[in-house]
């Protein structure tokens, strides 16, 4: 409740300042001007994080792909990439120029749910369409935006999976472990609550996550016969800490967050890291046509598989594309009514449809695990191909 009621506040706090301190209406009717004119280029924005994700490079592959079938509506689409940052006041300078930029229609990224808040309250104000590809938390889309979509199930959906994986694994024993900052606590308390009533919670500790040490814990935890280790922290700290686990003998499965689906923990982790399972929206080994086209065109631009970080790039584009072919406009509040209200869409890595709130439906996730340092489709688990 901590995060909801300072998230609620920050928002709120960003609502009352942009609105007296800038002129964000006036932003929002020359966009409407502009949008009414179909003509000239059709512009987006995505926000590339500072790990550097292969999120632009599949926003950019749609994007030539479309330009290569004649644009939309016959105008060219153009991406415009600028830089991410975890911090909200460093990135605002460039929120706020986006913003400005009546061609601007959607924009799309945002890594951290502490920028893609108080992010989403501008973007309402200057009337643009937020597709949000990487948070989860459940408060980006409690405060009533008509122009914020999430693209990924929320962490109230994700958990009540990792319960169900849980179940057909057999693990009836888990200890828990996680990071004391807002987002990964939260998680984790979240995931507690969810799973209390079907599992034994044999142990429960939090920890700093720039710690450096985590045998102490680890050593406490030994004396407790858990089946598996819920794990929320960051990449790299989850890394430090299941390599401590694997050197004092604990061998047991990881169960981890969505952090931990990152090449920053897979290299980190090295070996140590087999065994961990965690969460990803995307599926590269899905053999329908679409995907199997996307990861040919993907590979042949690139020289290497797409991630789930690069799935969400080129459906966040697609989408979009396809509301404005639904709509033949780039009219705000008409792109954002079609969003929310029309049937699903099919995307590479599963089916898009929205309510009210702007959460997605239906889209559940697929789960990997670690091996031999590479990661491995759990197929009878995964939800059925599309």
């Amino acid at each position: 409740m901590k995060l909801l009621r300072s998230s609620f506040l920050l928002i709120i706090s960003c609502c009352l300042l942009i609105a007296c301190n800038v002129d964000y209406e006036t932003m929002a009717s020359q966009r409407l001007k502009y949008a009414q004119k179909n003509q000239g280029e059709i512009v987006i924005a995505a926000f590339q994080d500072s790990a550097g994700s292969p999120y632009i490079k599949g926003a950019m592959l749609a994007v030539e792909e479309i330009n290569q079938q004649k644009g939309l509506l016959g105008r060219p689409l153009k991406l415009l990439v600028e830089q991410d940052s975890p911090d909200f006041v460093a990135v605002k300078p460039t929120i706020r120029r986006i913003v400005s930029n009546p061609k601007v229609s959607a924009v799309m990224g945002h890594r951290s749910a502490v920028v893609a808040m108080p992010a989403s309250a501008i973007y309402e104000k200057a009337q643009i369409l937020f597709f949000s590809p990487f948070v989860t938390e459940e408060e980006l889309t409690s405060h009533g935006f008509g122009y914020t979509f999430r693209l990924l199930a929320d962490d109230k959906q994700l958990v009540k999976q990792m319960c169900s994986l849980g179940k057909i694994l057999g693990f009836k024993k888990i200890a828990v472990l996680y990071a004391r900052a807002d987002e990964h606590r939260k998680f984790a308390l979240l995931f507690k609550e969810t799973v209390r009533n079907d599992f034994n919670l044999v142990f429960d500790q939090a920890f700093f996550g720039e710690a450096l040490d985590f045998r102490s814990i680890l050593s406490d935890l030994k004396q407790y016969d858990a089946d598996v280790i819920f794990l929320s922290g960051g990449a790299k700290t989850a890394s430090r800490l299941t390599k401590q686990a694997r050197e004092m003998g604990i061998t047991i499965p990881v169960m981890g967050s969505r952090k931990l689906d990152s090449e920053i923990f897979k290299t980190s982790a090295g070996v140590a890291g087999n065994n961990t399972i965690v969460p990803t929206p995307y599926n590269v080994q899905a053999k329908n046509p679409i995907n199997q086209l996307f990861v040919a065109h993907y590979r042949n631009k690139y020289n290497q598989l797409p991630d789930a970080d690069a799935a969400q790039g080129y459906d966040s584009v697609m989408l979009f594309a396809d509301k404005v072919e639904t709509a033949q406009s780039t009219q705000p509040a008409l792109l954002a009514s079609i969003v929310r209200f029309s049937p699903s869409w099919t995307g590479i890595s599963g089916m898009y449809r929205f309510n009210k709130e702007g959460n997605i439906q239906g889209k559940p996730y697929f789960f990997q695990v670690l091996d031999n340092e590479n990661w491995q489709m759990l197929s009878a688990i995964s939800p059925k191909e599309f």
